[in-house]
């Protein structure tokens, strides 16, 4: 969804690793005055937000196929809606925490009385109208409009990724998929004059040599795909369609994260006020679809939730929990391990997908898919730009 910027001796520390004692005894401290690892129930919190990542990624894959090609395209549910419904509930959760944060988080001014903590004084009328203004000031702040751009071009990569997920198989479109790494470090180096190591620039090769062999094994493997199609209801799926989506997807997702990071690096604003923002702006751009392919003999309330059952709200509840533990990944983690979350996803994509949908083990799709997870794994080693890499898992998953 979006990422926290990290302070810059919390990222040193996280990137350091083994120099840790180094860094804190020339700072004059001892190792008792080391902050501890946060974890739960002594489990580092940087490991469970990346298997809880991993296993999200491929639940969405699975479950957002599955809901589009499990009944025939006469019953499916609107695209636009899940789209819609996915940045309502975002927004609502993004300006909840928000709201909860503006003590902590938000800049004071000088025409702003600091508000106390204590727990007895959080709801009385006069603070929560004083926080209120406060956080109403801080989303409609003049360089708002900015986040109008990423927020539509957010709304694009959505839609497309049904059209995807409708017409290829879900280990394929999870392996497709990789190429918004590819878009987002050719947007850095053009927008923001990002420098890539040469075994990045090798990792991105390998990268669309990999995408290209799975492209080519799903074009000469139609039988297999009608077989599996016949299983829900006769729906068909069509590659060419489904690659150009993932396509224009990786597309709009490299620009959005890119124009996106260049906005956080020029504001003092807390990220979940912008993404308020992002959701605030989403919601005309994802409402137009909906209006321009509703049946003119229906209200727009009524044709919003058409076919709308378990499968869709399942689908749209799998997304806005990704986007809250994407944040939770940049803040814990770093991008070695979110290489490792990226390959875990495709393998238990492909695994499923073999198991639930009698998908067809091909030479060549496990040559791409192998040579996709060298590259992302390359791609994610030590002593390159942290930012490219973060933005390569932020978004709206």
């Amino acid at each position: 969804m979006s990422q926290l910027a990290l302070p810059a001796h919390q990222e040193n520390h996280a990137l350091k690793g083994g120099d840790d004692d180094i860094e804190y005894e020339e700072l004059g401290l001892l190792p008792a005055d080391i902050p501890p690892v946060p974890s739960f129930r002594g489990i580092p919190l940087k490991y469970i937000s990346l298997v809880t990542l991993a296993v999200q990624n491929s639940l969405l894959t699975l479950i957002m196929h599955y809901s589009r090609v499990s009944i025939p395209p006469s019953q499916s549910y609107s695209a636009p809606t899940a789209v819609l419904l996915n940045e309502l509930l975002k927004g609502s959760i993004s300006l909840a925490i928000a709201f909860a944060r503006i003590n902590r988080s938000t800049p004071y001014t000088s025409d702003t009385p600091q508000l106390p903590l204590t727990a007895s004084r959080f709801w009385h009328p006069t603070k929560v109208l004083l926080r209120v203004r406060r956080l109403g000031r801080e989303v409609f702040s003049p360089d708002c409009w900015k986040l109008s751009i990423p927020a539509i071009l957010y709304v694009i990569q959505n839609n497309l990724q049904y059209v995807a997920a409708t017409n290829l198989e879900a280990a394929t479109f999870q392996v497709s998929y990789q190429m918004k790494i590819l878009s987002t470090a050719a947007f850095s180096v053009l927008l923001l004059r990002k420098q890539l190591s040469a075994s990045q620039w090798l990792a991105l090769l390998f990268l669309a040599i990999g995408v290209g062999v799975v492209q080519i094994q799903t074009g000469v493997s139609d039988t297999s795909k009608v077989a599996s199609s016949l299983l829900f209801h006769g729906t068909s799926m069509n590659a060419l369609k489904g690659f150009l989506a993932v396509f224009a997807a990786c597309f709009t997702s490299g620009l959005a994260g890119v124009y996106f990071e260049m906005v956080l690096k020029n504001s003092q604003s807390d990220l979940w006020i912008r993404n308020v923002q992002l959701s605030a702006f989403s919601l005309l751009p994802a409402l137009v679809p909906i209006i321009l392919t509703r049946p003119s003999e229906t209200g727009l309330i009524s044709s919003l939730f058409e076919n709308f059952g378990a499968w869709a709200w399942a689908t749209v509840a799998i997304q806005v929990f990704g986007g809250l533990v994407t944040a939770m990944v940049i803040k814990y983690s770093d991008n070695i391990l979110k290489g490792f979350a990226t390959s875990l996803s495709i393998v238990i994509s492909f695994l499923a997908s073999v198991a639930l949908f009698d998908f067809q083990m091909t030479f060549t799709f496990i040559l791409g898919s192998v040579i996709v997870l060298i590259a992302t794994w390359l791609y994610n080693q030590p002593g390159r730009s942290p930012s490219t890499s973060r933005l390569a898992y932020v978004g709206k998953n």
